[in-house]
């Protein structure tokens, strides 16, 4: 139990995050509309609240622990629907959120919007899903992060997370549109628990490296006629048909 445990939650994660955070922090209309209206926007809404207490109690995520049992959880982040994207790591017991962008020597420094909806809206949710409720790795409740400078109870869900960037990390050049790549080979580094810091980025060797592995994969998923629960809509399954021998080149 005290080894070091992490897990992932994919990019619907940060949508749900969006779409709850602005049904409560941007619909500003709420007096003009029908009381149908109301009850469908609670009624959307919910699905996403529904989608984000699953993935923290680890359900929808294949693979996936609970956060309760964790340490840290890597979230991939896309900025303003635009091409960056950052890592954002939930360091639970520090009740932070590490920013990891690969982009930062080469634009300002300011935290993206998203990560201030996540940081805002995570403490709503881990007290929803019953996460301070579970102690048998970490009692959170019990962590002083938690709790209220002068009160010492279990601090509102009202207040939002800590955000820090990460310092003295690998970073991109400024015409490259690598942070994809940096993303998957932060994740990768940190769950190893390797500082970034002393790491030689490679961006062609990794590309070739991870293309190899998720080819890999999908090979090894095809073979096993498996297929994976998450948010995607359902997709036909494909049908592979084993070519007759005499087509096969056989490579000695």
């Amino acid at each position: 139990m005290n080894q070091y445990r992490y897990t992932t939650a994919n990019c619907l994660f940060i949508s749900h995050i969006k779409n709850t955070y602005e049904r409560y922090y941007l619909a500003n209309d709420d007096d003009l509309i029908s009381t149908q209206e109301h009850i469908d926007r609670a009624s959307a809404v919910s699905v996403y609240e529904r989608s984000i207490t699953n993935i923290i109690k680890g359900f929808e995520i294949p693979a996936a622990l609970p956060w309760h049992l964790v340490d840290d959880v890597y979230i991939p982040v896309n900025c303003g629907g635009q091409f960056h994207w950052v890592l954002a790591v939930v360091e639970l017991k520090n009740r932070l959120i590490r920013v990891y962008d690969s982009s930062l020597g080469s634009r300002k420094k300011a935290i993206q919007h998203e990560i201030k909806m996540l940081s805002k809206m995570l403490p709503s949710y881990l007290m929803d899903s019953g996460f301070f409720e579970k102690t048998e790795r970490t009692s959170f409740v019990d962590c002083d992060e938690y709790k209220d400078n002068n009160s010492g109870s279990l601090l509102e869900a009202q207040a939002p997370f800590m955000v820090e960037f990460a310092q003295d990390i690998m970073k991109q050049k400024s015409d490259s549109l690598d942070c994809g790549l940096y993303v998957a080979t932060f994740a990768k580094y940190l769950s190893d628990q390797i500082e970034t810091s002393l790491v030689d980025f490679l961006p062609e060797y990794l590309r070739k490296r991870y293309g190899t592995l998720l080819w890999s994969y999908g090979s090894e998923k095809a073979k096993g006629a498996y297929v994976s629960e998450n948010d995607d809509p359902p997709k036909p399954k494909s049908v592979v048909t084993q070519p007759p021998e005499e087509d096969l080149v056989h490579v000695v």
